[in-house]
């Protein structure tokens, strides 16, 4: 099977998409009870409708685009490096979703420091010295927000 494709088809219809379920959503996850034309929901609005703009914009562009990728789908593929690549991706991805779920009932330390350390694993760092930094800056900003700023972190 062929596919023809280009990534700001595929980029302009994800945040499309996105930008339109994020805009239907703002009223329900921003509740005001302002009645001014300036609201709290105002800069989510701007910011969202933006975004649905460009993508819109960037849809089109990819469809007017002569230049566009073709994708054969067989077996031979999947054990290409170019889907080994893409997979590293998918799976760093679903390890941000992963540390979304576990930030609620860890903590923000417990939880990013598990990521820190998954992530850093998961690329092959094996020099003990390279965790230092990512570590010592979930410390910093830990520290920072909580002592210094007073803000709860979750």
């Amino acid at each position: 099977m062929k596919i023809k494709y280009n990534t700001e088809m595929i980029s302009g219809a994800v945040f499309a998409l996105t930008g339109g379920a994020l805009w239907f959503l703002i009223p329900s996850q921003i509740a005001t009870k302002e009645t001014s034309s300036i609201n709290a929901q105002t800069i989510p609005r701007i910011a969202i409708g933006g975004m649905f703009i460009f993508a819109v914009c960037l849809l089109i562009e990819g469809l007017l685009s002569s230049e566009k990728k073709e994708l054969i789908i067989s077996r031979e593929a999947f054990g290409s490096e170019n889907f080994k690549r893409e997979m590293r991706s998918i799976l760093y991805a679903l390890f941000l979703v992963a540390y979304c779920f576990m930030i609620k009932p860890l903590g923000f330390l417990l939880s990013t420091v598990i990521l820190v350390i998954a992530v850093m694993l998961y690329y092959g760092t094996r020099k003990w010295y390279y965790y230092v930094i990512p570590l010592g800056m979930v410390g910093v900003v830990y520290y920072v927000f909580s002592v210094l700023l007073h803000v709860n972190l979750p």
